[in-house]
């Protein structure tokens, strides 16, 4: 049977006038609308003109598409709206970054007049020095230091490309350099082996993820040897990519098939042999449950392992990881809690656990699997371990919350707790009034649904204000809390900002998470849709002041929920949003494994009948009113193409009742993914302070 599938025929017209909405005068763009066959299945692939970028039409609708936003940016004073947040700036905070630890120090960047430095504050005399600067020639993109801070591997890129190089801290001297045609894509994919050896993950080709291998590479001797690739592995595809985990001194080295799930095929050899032949013995299958990366401490495996359907924390050794019932339970949560992260030190584990992704706790295990809960100043929130070593003794948490700036705690293996002032930073006075709330909503299909709420002490449910509502709703990541100055500043006005924990997510732990994947997306959009009526019926915005905030895969929950009920929200923002996942898969040098396992894939019948399901543009409809849109995206996004959202907003400028609507693409020149949070969420509470 042929099934056919189309978004109705748009009308493509001929003629190039332009159309006009509340003094904005958007560009015509004809819509080339590619007909496409999968698996007995027809679907049009709307606007898949802007799918080339090269193309001379598609660069001029770009460039003005930048110009309107410039415009609307400046002729609504959004430099007026920057300075009235002055008070903000005021607060003086340290601008650090990339803490990491060694034995006896801690080590971070900082700019000095736009050159990259790198700063040592030894834990014994407390004396800070500047050890090594980055010069105008290039950027470092990341670092890692040995487990004594006298060696450390950067990833540099310079005006002939991206590689790594070995420094020695003490002499300044470089010990090691590959070749300038590194990939920058998963650029932290390099550990240290040992004094004078690192594992890293490498491309053939720098411009895209595809056939990675991993390579050792010998400081002593400047060699370089690839020890694995996919060739020989029966699930690999060339989108997965090999991950190297080994502990500092060890000789188990790990290898990890890196896939969209979120277990992992994985290998393992002796570190002794790769110098000559390797031989990679598999020892874990994603059948196996075991979660990310198992840590190694002394010859025993470290991992969370789902047992009835629950993380646990584990133990066994390299040989036996597959063998669940030779596990030794170290960690087991209870009640309504599970685990979010877990740390290996020196003589302890370290257990994060959450309730609903929104208060957590923390948990020591000693060698003798004894567990202790660590006094801190519960409730805590928005708890993560931000780095830590198997060979080191101790780790650094970072605690931040909806209304409180981040806290550096460092935690050794005596369970001395203390919290690093030099790095920490301060929350403004202003929002002292602000509290949150979390609220249980019932969804359609009769789920609890947990939503947080902030707002202000004194807020009055007899005047509702405007209102912001976020939702993720993939992967498994839980939306835990996080601090966002512009974000308080708009509670603190007297306005409403909900985070829902929707369904794709992890709050309350796997079944959240698989119940909302591929055929079962949609309840992530619409547990989003029941936590907005409730914000309206329960008086904590008006009908019409409802704005909906998403980023990256939260495109796909957000936009699918307009799509559904484009009435219920009057503006959206969407930062780098995956809005056309139906099309990542044919598109060179991007990769779309991450995605299979959560919304399906196009290699598959039933994978394709997902996504059809699931995209957001695919579902877009004509002659319908949708929300006031802006849309950021990096013009050198590594994840999502440009032509994504560009899609998106041509199909709402051409196609939809604009009436007075807004519909604007904001594309950031040499940006990437990874957005600048500050500037990103000034424009997009800008854009709802003018459309609320």
């Amino acid at each position: 049977m042929k099934y056919y599938f189309s978004t109705i025929l748009l009308l493509v017209l001929t003629s190039c006038t332009s159309q006009k909405s509340n003094s904005i005068e958007y560009p015509y763009l004809e819509n080339s609308n590619k007909s496409v066959n999968e698996h007995g299945i027809e679907y049009s692939s709307i606007f898949s003109n802007l799918e080339d970028v090269e193309d001379p039409k598609t660069k001029k609708w770009l460039s003005i598409q930048d110009s309107l936003v410039r415009d609307y940016y400046s002729s609504n004073s959004i430099q007026e709206y920057i300075g009235s947040l002055d008070y903000i700036h005021k607060t003086t905070n340290p601008d650090y970054y990339w803490l990491k630890n060694s034995n006896n120090a801690y080590y971070y960047w900082r700019d000095n007049d736009s050159t990259q430095v790198l700063y040592k504050r030894s834990r014994i005399t407390n004396e800070l020095k500047p050890i090594f600067s980055a010069n105008y020639d290039y950027t470092i993109h990341w670092y890692k230091p040995n487990k004594e801070g006298t060696m450390f591997i950067l990833f540099i890129s310079d005006s002939i490309g991206d590689y790594l190089r070995v420094i020695d801290i003490n002499n300044k001297e470089i010990l090691f350099e590959t070749a300038k045609d590194m990939n920058t894509q998963q650029v932290s994919y390099a550990v240290w082996a040992n004094e004078k050896q690192f594992i890293f993950t490498g491309w053939p080709n720098p411009d895209n993820s595809k056939n990675s291998y991993l390579a050792l590479a010998d400081i002593s001797n400047g060699s370089i040897k690839k020890i694995m690739t996919g060739d020989h592995i029966p699930e690999h595809n060339e989108e997965h990519f090999i991950r190297p985990n080994i502990s500092y001194g060890s000789d188990i080295l790990q290898a990890l098939l890196i896939s969209g799930s979120e277990s992992y095929e994985g290998f393992y050899t002796s570190l002794k042999t790769v110098a000559n032949k390797p031989t990679w013995k598999q020892v874990m299958y994603v059948k196996d449950s075991v979660l990310y990366y198992p840590k190694e401490r002394n010859g025993h495996m470290y991992f969370l392992r789902y047992k009835n359907g629950q993380k646990n924390l584990v133990k066994t050794t390299v040989n036996n990881i597959k063998d669940a019932s030779k596990d030794i339970v170290l960690f087991k949560p209870e009640g309504d809690y599970i685990i979010t992260s877990y740390a290996i030190s020196n003589d302890n584990a370290y257990v994060i656990t959450s309730k609903y992704g929104i208060e957590h706790k923390l948990y020591a295990i000693d060698k003798e699997n004894k567990v202790k809960l660590l006094e801190l100043d519960y409730p805590i929130t928005g708890l993560r371990f931000y780095t830590y070593d198997t060979r080191l003794g101790m780790a650094t948490l970072l605690q931040s919350s909806w209304k409180e700036n981040y806290v550096f705690i460092d935690i050794d293996d005596s369970l001395n707790i203390k919290i690093n002032e030099e790095i920490t930073r301060k929350t403004p006075s202003e929002f002292r009034d602000i509290i949150t709330e979390i609220v249980e909503v019932r969804s359609f299909d009769g789920t609890i649904v947990p939503m947080t709420i902030l707002k202000s002490k004194d807020f009055d449910r007899s005047n509702p204000q405007k209102a912001i509502i976020t939702a993720y709703g993939s992967y498994g990541i839980s939306m835990e809390p996080y601090y966002s100055n512009h974000v308080l500043n708009f509670v603190k006005e007297g306005n409403i900002f909900a985070i829902a924990h929707a369904r794709g997510g992890s709050e309350k732990g796997l079944a959240w998470y698989t119940d909302a994947i591929k055929t079962n997306k949609y309840r992530s959009w619409k547990d989003l849709l029941a936590c907005s009526q409730f914000l309206k019926d329960s008086a904590y915005t008006a009908p019409e002041r409802l704005g909906i905030y998403f980023s990256s895969a939260g495109g796909i929950t957000a936009g699918m929920a307009i799509n559904e009920n484009p009435q219920m929200f009057k503006a959206a923002v969407g930062e780098v949003p995956l809005l056309n996942p139906l099309r990542l898969s044919y598109q060179e040098n991007y990769n779309a494994s991450d995605n299979d396992y959560d919304f399906g894939t196009t290699s598959t019948l039933e994978g394709l009948k997902s996504l059809l399901a699931l995209d957001p543009v695919y579902n877009l409809k004509p002659n319908k009113k949708y929300p006031n849109t802006l849309i950021i995206n990096g013009e050198l996004d590594e994840l999502i193409p440009t032509y994504d959202a560009a899609k998106y907003i041509a199909f709402l400028q051409n196609h939809s009742i604009k009436d007075d609507r807004i519909y604007l693409l904001d594309i950031i020149k040499d940006e990437g993914h990874a957005l600048d949070t500050d500037t990103t969420t000034e424009k997009a509470l800008f854009f709802f302070n003018n459309e609320l």
